[in-house]
């Protein structure tokens, strides 16, 4: 599968996809969304998940990579928390 083919698809198929051959890499809190990063293939996928609603809202493929820092900043941010 290539991105091409994942854009193609319905919501509903890509969480499919996702759940059997993505990887979950990580969360982030973002207001009222948890976003969801997963790798599958050989490229990146947010899902924004919405916890107020218990519904995802959409799921996209990461094209701009400083998107990416992001999780991982806040990841060694959290990180530093318990370590302290």
């Amino acid at each position: 599968m290539n991105r091409n083919d994942f854009i193609e698809m319905t919501l509903a198929d890509q969480g499919m996809i996702l759940l059997d051959q993505g990887k979950h890499l990580t969360v982030l809190k973002r207001g009222a969304h948890l976003l969801n990063l997963y790798s599958i293939e050989d490229f990146f996928v947010e899902v924004y998940y919405s916890f107020l609603t218990e519904n995802i809202d959409k799921i996209e493929i990461v094209t701009d990579y400083s998107k990416i820092d992001k999780y991982i900043d806040e990841n060694q941010k959290e990180d530093d928390l318990r370590i302290n």
